[in-house]
């Protein structure tokens, strides 16, 4: 189905812009009970640096903060970088890359079709929150393609209407849901 995935090295980046200016402050992450957060996973729970996988490649980056639409992160080199979430297909703590890597493969023909992220939310994949809650409660495992041709084989831990909190390899990784190119539940 797919060949191995080469995630090991960070890519050169193009998309880099100027810095944030200094006068706006970092959205404060919720704190509610038992409410799952990406925003808070990446800055509060996922050991830094954090891969990001996206369409152009990797970026390994210590989050600074989110916003709606956007991630600020700085490279080990402290160099800024503004990124689009639209950008984001996954992303999961650096160093657990060694235990994802056998669970994470590549769809060869579909990365070569260079698909972009679609802006118009009528226009992209939507798996049905019922099928979501069923993969969950069964603890199903369930493959998820990317529009870069990655593919995840996992379960879901929880959802949301923005990403997939998926286990893989017993490791946390968010799948943005609006980089999906296809969803499947392996029957038992």
């Amino acid at each position: 189905m797919g060949t191995e995935l080469d995630l090991n090295e960070q890519q050169p980046e193009a998309d880099v812009e100027a810095p944030e200016p200094e006068a706006e402050k970092p959205e404060q992450p919720k704190k509610e009970s038992g409410h799952w957060d990406a925003n808070e996973m990446l800055i509060q729970h996922f050991a830094q640096p954090v891969r990001f996988i996206t369409y152009t490649g990797i970026k390994d980056l210590s989050v600074v903060r989110t916003k709606p639409y956007t991630i600020w992160g700085k490279y080990a080199d402290g160099e800024l970088l503004k990124m689009a979430k639209l950008q984001v297909l996954f992303a999961f703590p650096k160093e657990k890359m060694p235990d994802l890597k056998p669970y994470i493969k590549i769809r060869a023909p579909l990365k070569s079709e260079n698909l972009q992220p679609i802006e118009a939310i009528a226009e992209r994949y939507h798996v049905d929150d019922e099928l979501l809650e069923q993969a969950r409660d069964s603890k199903s495992d369930v493959n998820i393609v990317t529009r870069a041709g990655y593919v995840l084989n996992g379960w879901i831990q929880q959802f949301d209407k923005y990403v997939l909190y998926m286990r893989i390899g017993e490791k946390m990784v968010i799948v943005y849901r609006h980089g999906l190119f296809d969803f499947t539940v392996d029957e038992r």
